[in-house]
């Protein structure tokens, strides 16, 4: 599927802009600052620009996508791999509940503010009279409202404190949904749902994509032999490998033990193979520093290039741990 926007291939090009075109743009940009602050979206420059290629096509199209449908657009125009980054919705209700309390409390500062309003006009009023009883018992109620304010106002700090406390373990415990706590890279939970996403783009628009299991050579050995903190000091530079010979839209994860997969979109087989080498070389030459050793450990990688013939990711995985196990007997660790 081709997705074309011509008012933005006309300002690209630096073209005038006919009065359609013009409307047009007016309402992107309505649609798309609108979409931004009901969704609390604060784009980067380069996702700027995304967006408004994105809602220049529903707009020159005349489609009116759900918030869903519309964030699936930008995945499908782009070709990125979706990643679930919002919170559950138990999680979200939380910090719903939290914002509504302190809401409320802002409102009752609100209230009290038209009330000390309201006896200053008083004061104001009745002191040209020099009814001094009167001025007198409004002070004291206006003393004693703002003792109240002000004891409001410390609760208010104190439920923002909570608030924030809330949202940190939010995000220790979205972070422990999706990561892995070892290596930093998605969890086996995480990954499987990438490789889903993929599978799901090549059968409905034809994105490409190849998969790498990768697997570290006689690992266990090394845990038996140094222990547990070794292994995973090893684990955690291999997380570190991955991540800086990798590219920012790959997807990586810890599947398990010491298995690792990767997700490559819009790689073909051939280039996939070229990855897994340089990733082979990397964990080759690199020194392992962990508990005053100095350690060397080598890998093994199957790759497999999805086609539209794989039915589920069950049959990937299948294949593609397969490919591993062929990768052990070879001399040069890849299979494929």
């Amino acid at each position: 599927m081709e997705f074309k926007c011509g008012v933005y291939e006309k300002i690209k090009r630096g073209e005038e802009l006919t009065e359609e075109d013009k409307r047009n743009l007016k309402e992107i940009i309505k649609k798309m600052f609108n979409f931004f602050v009901e969704q609390e979206i604060f784009p980067t420059p380069n996702n700027y620009a995304k967006w408004f290629f994105v809602f220049c096509y529903v707009v020159e199209n005349k489609i009116e996508p759900s918030v869903n449908e519309l964030i699936d657009l930008y995945y499908k125009i782009f070709k990125e791999a979706k990643v679930d980054l919002r919170l559950s919705a138990e999680l979200e209700r939380l910090l719903s509940e939290v914002h509504h309390v302190i809401y409320e409390y802002i409102e009752t500062i609100k209230g009290y503010d038209v009330k000390f309003k309201k006896h200053e006009e008083r004061i104001e009023k009745e002191s040209e009279n020099l009814n001094t009883e009167l001025l007198r018992d409004i002070l004291k109620e206006l003393s004693e409202l703002r003792k109240t304010n002000q004891e409001l106002i410390n609760e208010l700090r104190e439920k923002q404190k909570q608030a924030e406390r809330l949202k940190k373990e939010l995000e220790t415990l979205k972070a422990q949904a999706f990561i892995d706590y070892l290596t930093g890279l998605k969890n086996r939970r995480s990954i499987e749902k990438a490789l889903n996403d993929f599978l799901r783009d090549l059968k409905n628009y034809g994105y490409p994509f190849s998969v790498i299991m990768m697997d570290l050579n006689e690992f266990k050995q090394i845990n038996d032999k140094y222990g547990h903190p070794v292994g995973d000091c090893i684990l955690k530079e291999v997380g570190e490998i991955l991540r800086k010979y990798l590219r920012a839209k790959d997807a990586v994860g810890r599947y398990g033990g010491d298995e690792f997969l990767i997700i490559l979109p819009g790689i073909k087989l051939e280039n996939a193979v070229k990855v897994a080498k340089r990733l082979r070389n990397a964990i080759e030459n690199h020194i392992f520093r962990c508990d005053d050793k100095e350690l060397r450990i080598s890998a093994s990688f199957g790759v497999l290039e999805v086609n539209e013939s794989f039915k589920d990711t069950t049959e990937i995985l299948k294949k593609v741990d397969e490919k591993l196990y062929e990768a052990k007997k070879k001399e040069d660790r890849i299979a494929y």
